[in-house]
């Protein structure tokens, strides 16, 4: 065998001592593989042209492993959508509720009566205002501060009108003023005109003002406050030709 050193590959030396004696009997030479540099010698049978070498057989590429965290993490993403989601749903159903309560709310809910006023004067610390005192059938007289200074000049012109007046509003003070009620008014278009509602003919004092085809109960104060019943109704309170007040074309009227 040519240009190898097989010392120490003793065993190698042996059997290719009797495989070389076998194959010259039979006039086939033995020859070490080329480019071999390392390792026992590799042989083949046969010439160099065409030869193929053995190669080192590739490593298996391992599997990728699998990311246990990627499920959570999914899954944790899907919670935060959900979270997300929930203000946005919830504040839909509740803007969707309010709008079916709007929709079911209507003028009987507000308690309106008959009024007279007793007493009228300016308020101290408001130039727009006018402290009022208010017979509607109680035991005693509503205190009310009304925003019309600037279309009745004198407290004078206010004492002793009969007037519809909305009693179902929580007391609160105006400037410091305890009011418990509202004076209703009307205005032109640009609120450069505003009179007291006069209530219907032979009304009397304390009277609850309905509107016909509207006879329900009154809402208490504090579902008027928490329902924005007043809000709900006022765009539809006008008055008609004759002056009389009406909701969406009802007319007000008294038992």
């Amino acid at each position: 065998v040519a240009k190898v050193s097989l010392d120490g590959y003793y065993n190698v030396q042996r059997w290719i001592h009797t495989v070389g004696t076998l194959l010259q009997s039979a006039n086939i030479s033995l020859i070490q593989a080329p480019k071999v540099t390392a390792g026992p010698p590799v042989f083949y049978f046969g010439d160099e042209e065409g030869v193929v070498l053995p190669t080192k057989p590739q490593k298996k590429k391992a599997a990728p492993k699998k990311d246990d965290k990627a499920p959570q993490a999914e899954a944790k993403k899907e919670q935060q959508q959900q979270q997300q989601a929930k203000p946005k749903k919830e504040a839909a159903a509740k803007q969707q509720s309010q709008q079916q309560e709007s929709s079911m709310i209507d003028i009987s809910a507000l308690d309106i009566r008959v009024g007279k006023i007793l007493k009228a004067w300016p308020h101290p610390e408001a130039e727009k205002l006018y402290c009022e005192e208010i017979d509607v059938g109680e035991d005693q007289p509503r205190q009310i501060a009304s925003g019309l200074r600037p279309f009745y000049p004198s407290a004078d012109d206010l004492i002793g009108k009969t007037v519809m007046v909305l009693c179902n509003l929580k007391s609160r003070k105006l400037v410091g003023f305890p009011s418990h009620g509202m004076v209703m008014c009307a205005s032109n278009a640009d609120h450069t005109a505003v009179e007291t509602m006069e209530p219907p003919a032979g009304a009397q004092i304390g009277e609850r003002i309905m509107f016909e085809g509207y006879d329900g109960e009154a809402e208490t104060e504090a579902k008027v406050a928490k329902k924005k019943v007043f809000e709900t109704v006022a765009p539809d309170l006008k008055t008609n030709a004759e002056g009389i007040c009406v909701w969406k074309g009802a007319i007000s009227k008294t038992s």
